[in-house]
């Protein structure tokens, strides 16, 4: 038997439904195997209930204790100054959660702590593994690794948790590679991508979805799904498709998602792109939308792009490639790993929207086997990265075995 205390502030409510969804997703696997008991502590800030800040609204309307998708989760509330707050996130974070961590101690004797995100949970996790005298897993999982180290303030503790870490994994090999460098041990290193849920993200019938949705169908559509944050590329998207509106005059390119909790909003730069272009009637913003209507969005398109710059092992990608979509997307992160094998997609030499529009472009005018990319994301499910991630707990446990594997 092993029992997880899962750390995580990156995971999904009834309030905030999509934030951290392939948290959850891997977590609820790993409670779905044999002989595992999960139990989710997700630490959020405190905000009064004032709607004049609606970016920040809707933490002050977390419940205290709920179950998502059948998993019990408990939410301390923590002091989060603004702009200083990075300075004493991890341990404002650790203290409010330990007296939580105690009284669920009562009732769930968990065996280790599952930490994801390297800044600020993984550090807060540090301490609080010490606190309960528990081995600590901790996964990277894209710019708490790659890019939180760079600021002074976060270094010092990610250098840290790396090094008292028992076990770490990495969505990439990029992150991998980035905690080496850090000072991590390469034999505590796990690389272990994201799944896919291919039970809810298959192929499905597009005329069907496009009438469901309200659609063309008789248009080319291109879909991208993320929050709406420069680093994802829509901004260069837009861009692409004006590249494309001679040869392709009835393209149509989705945008679905909403504003990511913590990063900068934008949302006015994409749409400051659509209208100097003049695309309103090529690019939609769609919004967020519900995960379990997610499917459909993937169903009612010809093809999936990312122009991503900073990735870990983008869930998106393989939602819409377990959904039979081929895929455009830029070199970063796992994504050559994921699309390495060919008919998977079309992998950009440069994130451009020159070279965006080339790949999309390329990718319209090939027929692509959607039975064989649905098949080869089938090896990818949340079960095979469950049961890897459970491997890992395993031997964060049982430190004498490693020299045995």
């Amino acid at each position: 038997m092993c029992r997880a205390l899962v750390f995580a502030s990156t995971f999904p409510s009834s309030v905030q439904p999509i934030h951290g969804v392939f948290v959850k997703e891997r977590v609820r696997h790993v409670a779905a195997l044999p002989n595992c008991e999960v139990q989710v502590v997700s630490p959020v800030p405190y905000f009064p209930p004032i709607r004049a800040f609606p970016r920040w609204y809707p933490l002050s309307q977390y419940q205290h204790a709920e179950q998502i998708d059948g998993l019990p989760v408990i939410r301390p509330r923590y002091f989060l100054l603004p702009k200083v707050g990075k300075y004493f996130h991890p341990r404002s974070m650790a203290r409010a959660a330990r007296p939580a961590m105690e009284r669920l101690a009562e009732h769930f004797e968990f065996d280790l702590v599952d930490a994801h995100f390297l800044y600020p949970d993984g550090v807060a996790a540090m301490h609080l593994a010490r606190h309960f005298d528990r081995p600590l897993v901790i996964t990277g999982r894209g710019e708490d690794v790659l890019t939180c180290p760079s600021d002074p303030s976060m270094r010092a503790g990610i250098r840290e948790a790396l090094a008292v870490a028992d076990q770490l994994i990495a969505v990439s090999d990029e992150i991998a590679t980035a905690m080496e460098n850090l000072g991590a041990e390469p034999g505590k290193i796990t690389v272990i991508p994201n799944g896919v849920d291919t039970d809810r993200f298959r192929p499905l019938d597009q005329a069907a979805c496009r009438q469901q949705l309200g659609l063309p169908a008789d248009r080319p559509i291109v879909i991208s799904v993320g929050y709406l944050l420069e680093r994802k590329g829509y901004h260069l998207l837009v861009d692409a498709v004006a590249h494309l509106r001679e040869t392709y005059p009835d393209l149509l390119t989705l945008i679905v998602g909403g504003v990511a909790r913590w990063g900068q909003d934008y949302t006015e730069q994409i749409e400051a792109r659509i209208a100097a272009h003049g695309l309103h009637e090529h690019v939609r913003m769609v919004g967020p939308r519900p995960p379990e209507e997610l499917p459909q969005w993937y169903g009612a398109a010809d093809l999936f792009a990312l122009l991503t710059s900073r990735e870990g092992c983008p869930n998106a990608l393989l939602e819409a490639l377990s959904a039979g979509l081929p895929a455009v997307a830029t070199r970063i992160g796992q994504i050559p790993q994921v699309l390495e094998r060919e008919g998977l997609g079309i992998l950009l030499p440069e994130r451009s929207a020159a070279a965006g529009a080339e790949g999309i472009r390329q990718a319209l005018e090939r027929n692509w086997d959607r039975t064989f990319i649905r098949e080869e994301m089938e090896r990818k499910s949340w079960r095979a990265t469950a049961m890897a991630v459970r491997h890992v707990f395993d031997r964060a446990l049982n430190p004498g075995n490693l020299s045995a594997e």
